[in-house]
Order: structure tokens, then sequence, then C-alpha cells
């Protein structure tokens, strides 16, 4: 299996997971409540994997959805994932992937754009973004590995640092 497939079917498996949030909308109970978790009071810097990001105020994190420096095998390749997902009351999601494969470095030249996708520059990090509808995926390379931000189009530039 191709790496742009793992990546595809990982993000699929986030969405599914955040899908049946909406019905909690209806009732009195929060979705975050619902949820066990505790939204940032203010913008908080993460750091997954050696990578920095900046999550916005209002966002909390899915802990129990987390991947840290998981590994699995494609091929002859090892793969190490590690994927968060954090939630803001609306329900909107933001994802934030980080990957490595054993023996790559990864580099913007080395990336694999998703169809449609133009090259961009947020906050200093060149990369490839794409949008549809109002989710936007921002994927660049640092320090050997590739790095994904998904969310909201208004969210991604302020996640990347």
């Amino acid at each position: 299996m191709k790496l742009k497939h793992f990546l595809i079917i990982g993000l699929a498996i986030a969405f599914i997971a955040v899908g049946p949030l909406s019905a909690a909308e209806d009732d009195d109970v929060s979705i975050l409540s619902a949820l066990d978790i505790t939204p940032f009071n203010e913008d908080t810097n993460v750091t997954i994997d050696g990578i920095n990001f900046n999550v916005p105020k209002g966002y909390g994190e899915q802990k129990d959805l987390a991947k840290d420096d998981d590994k699995y095998n494609l091929g002859s390749e090892e793969v190490t994932l590690s994927n968060h997902q954090y939630l803001n009351e609306k329900g909107d999601m933001l994802n934030l992937q980080v990957i490595f494969i054993k023996d790559k470095n990864y580099t913007m030249d080395s990336l694999t754009p998703e169809n449609g996708a133009v090259k961009k520059t947020i906050n200093g990090k060149e990369g490839f973004y794409y949008e549809q509808d109002d989710v936007a995926i921002f994927m660049y390379a640092q320090d050997g590995k590739s790095v994904q931000v998904t969310g909201k189009k208004d969210v991604v530039s302020k996640v990347v640092v």
C-alpha cells in the first residue's frame, strides 16, 4: 500500500470517529463534555514527534484517539506515525499528523500532493495546500518527516508554526 493511501485511510477513520458527534449538539450536553475533553483557554503550543504546533483557544484533545510513534510495516518500509486530534465546541476537528519512514528523509520534493493541491507557504513552511468545502489540508516536510495539518480553512494557518 502506498503511503498516500495509508494517509487517506487514517484521515477517513478520523472523520468517521467525529461524525456521530453532530447528534450530541441536539442535547443539552456539549460535545466536549460528552467526550470528556477539556478545551484550551488560550492558544497552546504542542509538540508532536519533535514538531511544534499552535492549537487555537477552544480546541481540546481527544486523547483516546492519540497515536504516538506507532510503528507500521508497509511492504519493506517501516512507518512511524504520530496523530493527534482536537475538537472545539462546534464539533470542528483539527488533525495533526507526523509521519517518518525509516531510511527516508522527507523533503518538499519527496512529498506527493493531493490532486488539486497547490504549493503554498504558511508561516515560513513551504508545502502543499488543498481545500474542499470548508476543510483544508496543508502538508509539508520538516526534520525529515512528513507533516500534515487538517482542519477548517481559517484555522490551518494558525496551527503551523
